[in-house]
């Protein structure tokens, strides 16, 4: 019996884990690593990079990327109208990991930004500028 409940949550989790990945796949948000934010940073290009992180993230010890500008996403339903200057440039948007700056990329898109997750997040760029 322990096997067979083993069995179905494995097969629960392998499930989802397909459909997210299939998510990001199918979500039509195009995506760029932190490696090639930070190639454009170091040439001199700027690009417009928004954090949708929460304000402690934000100034907490993951820190941020120098230039950006933080709008939580759970405000940037009301405050997206504050990117409006930004709507002809792409918006490079990044939270801790990715999940949240896709749920904000979807979100502008519709609103007819446009946007690209930064894939992995802070995360990402940490490990990248830890080298």
């Amino acid at each position: 019996m322990r096997l067979t409940k083993f069995t179905l949550l494995l097969a629960a989790i392998m499930v989802a884990v397909a459909c997210s990945q299939n998510a990001k796949k199918s979500s039509g948000i195009p995506s760029i690593s932190a490696a090639q934010v930070k190639q454009m940073i170091e040439k001199g290009q700027k690009p417009f990079l928004l954090d949708v992180r929460t304000e402690e993230e934000y100034n907490g010890p993951m820190g941020h990327i120098q230039g950006s500008i933080l709008i939580p996403l759970q405000e940037l339903e009301s405050r997206y109208k504050e990117l409006e200057a930004q709507k002809d440039r792409e918006i490079v948007i990044y939270c801790r990991s990715g999940n949240r700056s896709m749920v904000a990329a979807r979100m502008l898109q519709a609103k007819g930004f446009k946007v690209v997750n930064m894939n992995g997040g802070m995360f990402a760029w940490n490990d990248l500028n830890k080298k």
